[in-house]
C-alpha cells in the first residue's frame, strides 16, 4: 500500500474514531455522577482534612498548559522536478511519487504526509539515479534534491512533531482523567516506540530502514486512545494536589499539640482515618499506576521533545532528570513528601496507621 492511500485510509479512520471518540465523551459526561474522578477523590480528601483540623485550604488554581516551541522556519526545498523529468523517471518509484505530492491532494497535505514524502523521496531517489545519465538535467536536479532534503529531513521531523494534531495535543491539559484500568498504555506505547525509532534513524541517516506506514500508525493509535494527553494532565494534577496538601499540612497542623499525650487523641484518630480512607487505599494505588505509566513511556517523551531548542525550556524542564521540575521525578517526590508529613505523625502522636 503506498502512502497516499494509506493516508486515506488513515483519514478514513481518524473520521470513524472521532464519531467514536464522541459518542464515548457523552457517555462520560452522562455517568460523571456514577464514579468519582481521582482529583475529585482528592478534594474530598482535602475537605476532610479540612473539617477535622478547623481550617480552610487555600484556593485551588488552575494549571496552565506547557508553553510548547513554536520551530524557526527553515529553508525548504526550492528545486522542483518538472514535466520532462517526470517522464524520465517513468521506470522509477520517483515517478509516481511526485506526481501525488504535485497533486491538489499532495498540495493539502498534513504535517504526516509532508514527512512522509521527504523520506520516501530519499529511500528512491538513489535507485532513479543509477539508471539515469550522469550528466544528464535529469540526474542534476534529482541529485541536488536529494542532498537538499536529507539536510532539511529532520527540520521537517521537527515540523511535523510541533503540528501534527496527536502529537501536539501531548502537553495541553485536558478534562479527561484516566481511569484505574489504564487502557491504551501498552498501544501508546507501541505507538510512540515507532515514532521515536522514525527519528533516531534520520538522526543516524538510516533513511532505508525507515518504515514510514509506522508514522500513520502511530498516529492512528495516538487518536484512539489519547493516552499521552490524559497521563500527563492526570500527573500535573496529582503533582500539584499532593503538594497543596501536604503544604496544608505542614502550616496548619502543629503535631506537638495535635499529639499532645495528655489529651484525647480522638481529632487526631479521625485525621489517621482521613489519610487512610482517602490517600493510602485510593490516591496513593493510582499515583503508583502514574508512575509506572511515565516510567515506561518517558523515554520516548525524552527522543522525541527532549532537545536542546533554547525556546523550549518549559518542556524540556518536564523530562530531563536532571531537572527538579522533571514531571516524573516531581511526582515521586511529591507522593514521597506527603507520606513523610504523615510518618512524622504517627511518631509523634504513638498511632498505628493500619
Amino acid at each position: 500500500m503506498n502512502h497516499l492511500s494509506h493516508k486515506i485510509q488513515y483519514k478514513q479512520s481518524k473520521f470513524t474514531l472521532c464519531a467514536a471518540n464522541l459518542f464515548i465523551f457523552i457517555l462520560l459526561i452522562l455517568m460523571t455522577g456514577c464514579s468519582e474522578q481521582p482529583s475529585d477523590i482528592h478534594f474530598e480528601y482535602q475537605k476532610r482534612l479540612s473539617n477535622a483540623a478547623d481550617k480552610p485550604f487555600a484556593k485551588v488554581e488552575k494549571l496552565s498548559n506547557i508553553t510548547q516551541p513554536i520551530p524557526a522556519p527553515f529553508n525548504k526545498n526550492n528545486i522542483s522536478v518538472g514535466v520532462l523529468q517526470l517522464v524520465q523517471l517513468n521506470k522509477c518509484a520517483l515517478s509516481t511519487l511526485i506526481a501525488e505530492h504535485n497533486s491538489q491532494l499532495g498540495k493539502l497535505a498534513t504535517p504526516a504526509s509532508k514527512l512522509i514524502y521527504q523520506i520516501e523521496f530519499i529511500k528512491a531517489a538513489p535507485a532513479c539515479l543509477k539508471v539515469l545519465d550522469e550528466n544528464s538535467n535529469s540526474y542534476q536536479q534529482i541529485s541536488a534534491s536529494l542532498i537538499n532534503k536529507k539536510t532539511l529531513l529532520a527540520n521537517h521531523f521537527k515540523h511535523f512533531l510541533y503540528n501534527d494534531v496527536e502529537l501536539k495535543k501531548t502537553w495541553q491539559l485536558t478534562h479527561y482523567e484516566l481511569d484505574t484500568n489504564f487502557n491504551g498504555l501498552v498501544e501508546t506505547e507501541l505507538a510512540l516506540k515507532r515514532i521515536a525509532t522514525i527519528k533516531e534513524q534520520i538522526d543516524a541517516s538510516d533513511y532505508q530502514n525507515i518504515n514510514t506506514q509506522h508514522i500513520y500508525q502511530g498516529l492512528e493509535q495516538l487518536n484512539r486512545f489519547n493516552f499521552n494527553q490524559a497521563l500527563i494532565t492526570a500527573s500535573r494534577n496529582q503533582i500539584y494536589l499532593n503538594e497543596l496538601t501536604t503544604d496544608y499540612l505542614t502550616n496548619n497542623i502543629e503535631l506537638s499539640t495535635l499529639c499532645d499525650p495528655l489529651k484525647n487523641k480522638k481529632q487526631a484518630q479521625i485525621i489517621s482515618n482521613i489519610f487512610k480512607k482517602f490517600y493510602l487505599e485510593q490516591l496513593q494505588p493510582y499515583q503508583s499506576q502514574l508512575t509506572g505509566a511515565l516510567e515506561r513511556l518517558m523515554p520516548y517523551y525524552h527522543i522525541l521533545w527532549g532537545d536542546s531548542m533554547n525556546s523550549q525550556a518549559a518542556l524540556n524542564e518536564q523530562l530531563f532528570n536532571s531537572n527538579e521540575k522533571n514531571l516524573l521525578n516531581r511526582l515521586k517526590k511529591s507522593a514521597k513528601n506527603h507520606v513523610v508529613w504523615w510518618q512524622s505523625f504517627y511518631k509523634q502522636c504513638e498511632i498505628s496507621p493500619i
